[in-house]
């Protein structure tokens, strides 16, 4: 009788020693036929005990241990060679945004997912190396502002040593159009002026969001530690919402914070369906308590054991 808790003890230690391995290879040191083996890795894989990788050699995944997937990096010789090149570049740059790239690079961006993770930033989608510590991002995503060196304007004032005509000198029409032009300059450097002040608007608007971004996503960061908790990747920020896969000692799931009072069912169930596209468990932060309903609602579906059709 086969021992199958004993088999998949070999199989772990076998990747802990390997790192991302062909299955092959895991029914070889078990000494199981490959289709065998195969059964008792769905096992190991359906208890994320293991994982595969997106990247496939010939065309099998590669198996590892969580905790593993940096190790890949030794198997990109398996990615096509745009793949490679993308991944890369993604690697020296920490980030690339997506819109700003070619078509062959964007296509790969979306085939390498054991390398490259998608979030969004400021209604654009952006591309983070996967092992890339979070910290990096974060400075390339909200520099700090450079203090400006202050300069003082010199100002030259030059001496005309020219006789000023006198005025009875001046013919009328001169002066007319002497006046027209004054009063030509003084319009446009007003309009001018509106237009340098509506920009410094825009961008001070724009310093403000950025900086309300930032802020909400400290303070995020900041609250998670106190929960041993820290963030994985993120997958959207703005200044209402951070959305990230974040990461504790045992578990990893995702974080929906909203910088608002509270969130109602729709919002809730956006949240579900996200994480469940992920398949992986979910928390949501908010600025206050639940509401009472909100409160009924969760506990309705948590004590709910099944809904039965009554035939007819």
């Amino acid at each position: 009788m086969i021992d199958v808790q004993e088999k998949k003890r070999k199989i772990i230690e076998f990747l802990k020693s390997n790192g991302p391995s062909l299955p092959i290879h895991v029914a070889r040191i078990i000494q199981m036929e490959p289709i065998f083996a195969s059964a008792i890795l769905s096992e190991l894989l359906g208890t994320k005990q293991i994982k595969t990788s997106n990247i496939r050699v010939g065309a099998s995944p590669l198996y590892l241990l969580p905790g593993q997937e940096e190790l890949l990096e030794a198997k990109t010789e398996n990615l096509k060679s745009i793949e490679r090149e993308t991944q890369e570049k993604l690697k020296s740059k920490t980030i690339l945004i997506d819109e700003e790239e070619e078509p062959a690079t964007r296509i790969a961006l979306r085939n390498i997912k054991d390398f490259a993770i998608p979030f969004k930033f400021k209604d654009k989608i952006v591309w983070k190396y996967a092992f890339t510590p979070q910290e990096k991002v974060d400075n390339i995503l909200f520099p700090k502002e450079k203090e400006e060196t202050k300069k003082e304007a010199q100002k030259e004032s030059a001496t005309n040593n020219e006789e000023v005509p006198k005025a009875w000198e001046i013919k009328r029409k001169e002066i007319q159009e002497a006046k027209k032009q004054s009063e030509s300059t003084l319009i446009k450097n007003k309009n001018e002026s509106l237009k340098i002040k509506k920009t410094e608007n825009i961008l001070e608007k724009t310093k403000e969001k950025t900086k309300t971004q930032e802020t909400f996503l400290k303070k995020i960061e900041q609250f998670l530690s106190t929960k041993n908790t820290k963030i994985k990747s993120l997958e959207e920020v703005d200044k209402k919402k951070v959305v990230a896969i974040v990461e504790t000692e045992n578990s990893t799931s995702m974080l929906f914070a909203f910088n608002k009072a509270k969130i109602d069912e729709t919002e809730l169930l956006k949240c579900y369906k996200i994480a469940d596209k992920k398949n992986l468990p979910y928390q949501i932060i908010i600025n206050n308590e639940l509401t009472k309903k909100l409160l009924e609602t969760i506990s309705a579906h948590q004590k709910l054991i099944k809904i039965d059709k009554l035939e007819n």
